[in-house]
């Protein structure tokens, strides 16, 4: 399903609940006004609300289990989000001027929107929609917990869904966290971007640790295992990669993970075909050059039968000043490609890097088309027979996902790990980025009261309010600024 088929399906059910919610209110349906007031729901256009004091108590449990500790926890929470406010602040400035002033080395945008379909595969919308829930929901818990610790009563808690994207949010008297000190405003205001810090640092950690909590079940660091493969993949076929191969490596060079796959097939897609130090006497052997080669319009020659699939053509990579023996070759040899790989000692750019009575020999391909050697085994480690691939390395990188695991035992998927990693991945990025959006001074955000407390704090005795108030508008508005155009560029860039 593409993006705008889900999309339509979506708006279409969010169009249907608010049809049917304004025709049973129109009708003064009472079980469905009763229904709504019960259950604490609100319908409006492309938003689902729900209200609910559930959690009222079990909040008020938490925050009175160990006074102490919360009472240090969400001290140290302020100081640390006081600590972050001007980097945050910087982090948008430096965003801004990377779109505006692109850098030759990659850098990577503050705040880069993520959205189904555009920038992220629609296939991991569950990780957007879960991660994104519980990273609003812990920031929620953070601010109800702090508020209850300072004795702040809270009305309840709120989700929502708009569109598409979730959203949590807590109920707590303003007029009552004004009545407080500045210090304990704070420790209630912070606490909700503590939270999210926090999340950052744990979700960041669980990453690095995966392979040593997973290490009984799943060997880490020796090989990759092909965890899907799409329907028009070229790497599909009777001798083309199978779901749970282990891939060992690529033109005889060992890769151990996914990272390294990547580079190897950037650096195949960008450099020259290699070619390989096939032995003179299986040319002599195999060899079936047509008479009438001829050289095609993309450059490469074509010495083979246009019937055979086997086949390939290879041309001779000689140095006539260093090579010896050449002279006897063929320029161009139509060989078994299987069978010249596979008795091929070494991969090689010229004859004079082979071991002797070999010869240095490359296919004639395409301009965009290599042959790609992969190696593997099966996850019982018995050897397999080598993948070769013939095509653009580009549709082998977008076609095959891989996980950098291998499940020791038969009966265990071999996306468990790569699951966790990918969840822990999102966190990263969608608790990081609630962090600096509420550390940011905009209207109705966190940072805006956050930014209030602090110039009263620190201006108080010094300033009237007349002119701390002027203070926290400029502030706001540079603030509110900095991250429409921030989002604004993201949003250009990936469109």
């Amino acid at each position: 399903m593409d993006i705008f088929t889900f999309l339509g399906i979506v708006v279409l059910i969010h169009a249907a609940l608010c049809f049917t919610d304004q025709f049973l209110k129109s009708c003064m349906n009472m079980p469905y006004l009763y229904f709504l007031e019960n259950a604490g729901l609100t319908v409006k256009p492309l938003q689902l609300c729900w209200f609910t004091t559930a959690f009222n108590r079990s909040v008020t449990k938490w925050a009175l289990w160990r006074p102490r500790f919360f009472k240090i926890w969400f001290t140290i929470g302020a100081v640390v989000v006081g600590i972050l406010l001007l980097p945050s602040l910087f982090l948008l400035v430096r965003g801004l001027v990377s779109h505006i002033q692109p850098s030759p080395e990659p850098t990577v945008a503050a705040l880069q929107p993520m959205v189904p379909g555009i920038n992220i595969p629609v296939k991991e919308f569950p990780y957007y929609f879960l991660t994104l829930l519980v990273a609003s929901i812990i920031h929620e818990i953070g601010h109800a917990i702090a508020a209850v610790k300072e004795d702040v009563h809270v009305n309840g808690f709120g989700f929502l869904i708009m569109v598409v994207f979730p959203g949590a949010y807590v109920d707590v008297p303003t007029e009552e966290i004004r009545a407080l000190s500045s210090f304990r405003q704070l420790k209630i205001l912070c606490a909700g971007v503590w939270h999210n810090v926090v999340l950052v640092v744990v979700a960041f950690l669980l990453a690095l640790a995966t392979p040593y909590i997973v290490y009984p079940l799943y060997i880490h660091g020796q090989g990759l295992t092909v965890m899907t493969i799409s329907q028009d993949s070229p790497a599909r076929g009777a001798t083309g990669l199978d779901v749970d191969d282990v891939v060992t490596g690529i033109n005889r060079q060992a890769v151990v993970n996914v990272d390294q796959w990547h580079q190897h097939l950037l650096a195949t897609l960008t450099s020259d075909q290699i070619g390989f130090c096939v032995p003179e006497s299986v040319v002599h052997t195999y060899d079936e050059t047509i008479h009438h080669a001829f050289e095609g319009a993309d450059g490469s020659v074509q010495c083979c039968n246009g019937d055979s699939e086997a086949h390939l053509c290879f041309e001779l990579k000689e140095n006539h000043a260093l090579d010896t023996g050449v002279s006897a070759m063929q320029p161009f040899s139509c060989l078994p490609a299987r069978i010249a790989l596979s008795l091929s000692t070494e991969s090689c750019i010229s004859s004079a890097t082979c071991p002797a009575n070999t010869h240095c020999l490359a296919p004639s391909l395409r301009n965009a088309s290599r042959l790609v050697q992969v190696h593997r085994r099966g996850r019982d480690g018995v050897r397999k027979d080598d993948v070769l691939y013939l095509g653009p390395p580009a549709y082998l990188y977008h076609t095959v996902s891989f996980t950098n695991f291998i499940p020791k035992y038969a009966f265990l998927p071999n996306h468990w790990p790569n699951t966790l990693e990918v969840y822990c991945d999102y966190m990263v990025k969608f608790s990081g980025a609630l962090a600096v959006l509420n550390m940011v001074p905009v209207l109705y955000l966190d940072g805006y009261w956050i930014f209030g407390v602090i110039i009263d704090l620190l201006f108080s005795s010094r300033l009237d309010q007349v002119t701390r108030r002027i203070i926290h508008v400029t502030v706001t508005i540079v603030g509110t600024i900095l991250l429409f155009l921030n989002i604004a560029v993201g949003v250009w860039s990936i469109l």
